[in-house]
């Protein structure tokens, strides 16, 4: 008989996610993977140093209670919940997750930059068939990109910077559709943020695999396979071409907001925030000089998941 699930939350700066999955009897897989997605978009408006605002809070904890229906339902073992970038940076991060876990009951983790980049690595690794020599892996969020080197297994060295979607769109993008001036601005900035890069990190061998995963990159590959309903297991591993990211980057930064709601693959909660994904997305193939992108479904997510499983440690 299967065990009891075990629960993971990763709550993100854009996008809260949970996952019910039982360990199989060799510590290999996940039995009965079951996925959930909310976007409260927490970090709407953060100033780093200030507080959330009322409504992104709000909208987290509705999104925190239908994932408690879930939980309830299933009865976990153990239920894990990981916050990202937007918690580190508010002043009430620590307050606002010390309520979570008290309303909630759940053990609450605040990720350091370096915990949740090893983290995103070892959910990414963990999906990847078959496993690369050589990798960077890159985990585009709300708030922040992580950015991990790996060999095989072993994580050589990871970096966590604050890149990402929301604050991309919030600092560069007013216009609907935004200008040419406003994406070349956001694209001079991306550009200047990944020269900080750890020199570690790069160059890259010419053989190694560039892997991008959670919800930026997995929707970038559902609109470019046409997927009216998301399928993160035909996502894993599908590897595509940077002419292709452009030729979606053109399309959508000519539609307004309304229009590109309808785009098949595109959460219409994510219209406003992918022209500045896109950017950032072909920024890093750019940066890092390759012409293919693999991606990966698996992400922090399942990293959490890991560690609640003890297969792993924070």
């Amino acid at each position: 008989m299967p065990n009891r699930p075990l629960a993971a939350l990763d709550l993100g700066s854009n996008t809260f996610r949970l996952i019910l999955a039982q360990s199989d009897d060799f510590g290999q897989g996940l039995l009965n993977r079951r996925v959930w997605q909310e976007i409260p978009r927490i970090a709407e408006g953060l100033a780093p140093g200030g507080s959330f605002a009322a409504e992104p809070l709000k909208r987290a904890i509705a999104a925190l209670e239908t994932f408690q229906t879930q939980i309830d339902q299933s009865q976990p073992s153990r239920v894990l919940a990981g916050a990202t970038m937007a918690f580190r940076l508010a002043k009430d991060g620590e307050a606002v997750l010390k309520a979570i876990q008290s309303r909630f009951g759940w053990e609450t983790r605040l990720l350091s930059g370096q915990e949740e980049a090893r983290l995103s690595a070892y959910g990414v690794l963990s999906g990847l068939k078959p496993l690369l020599e050589s990798g960077l892996i890159f985990d585009i969020g709300g708030r922040s990109t992580e950015f991990i080197k790996t060999h095989g297994q072993t994580l050589v060295t990871a970096q966590s910077l604050n890149l990402g979607v929301v604050s991309l769109t919030e600092d560069h993008i007013h216009a609907d559709p935004p200008t040419t001036t406003e994406l070349a601005a956001l694209t001079k900035s991306v550009a200047a943020s990944l020269k900080t890069l750890n020199p570690d990190l790069w160059p890259l061998d010419p053989n190694a695999t560039l892997v991008g995963t959670a919800g930026t990159v997995t929707t970038v590959a559902a609109m470019l396979m046409d997927m009216a309903d998301y399928d993160g297991d035909l996502v894993n591993n599908q590897v595509f071409k940077k002419a292709d990211i452009v030729k979606l980057f053109d399309r959508l930064t000519r539609l307004p907001i309304a229009h590109r709601q309808r785009t098949p693959g595109l959460h219409p909660k994510r219209a406003d925030v992918i022209v500045a994904g896109l950017a950032l997305v072909l920024a890093i193939l750019d940066f890092f000089q390759r012409d293919t992108l693999m991606v990966s479904d698996n992400s922090l997510l399942e990293g959490l998941w890991l560690v609640a499983a003890g297969r792993t440690h924070l």
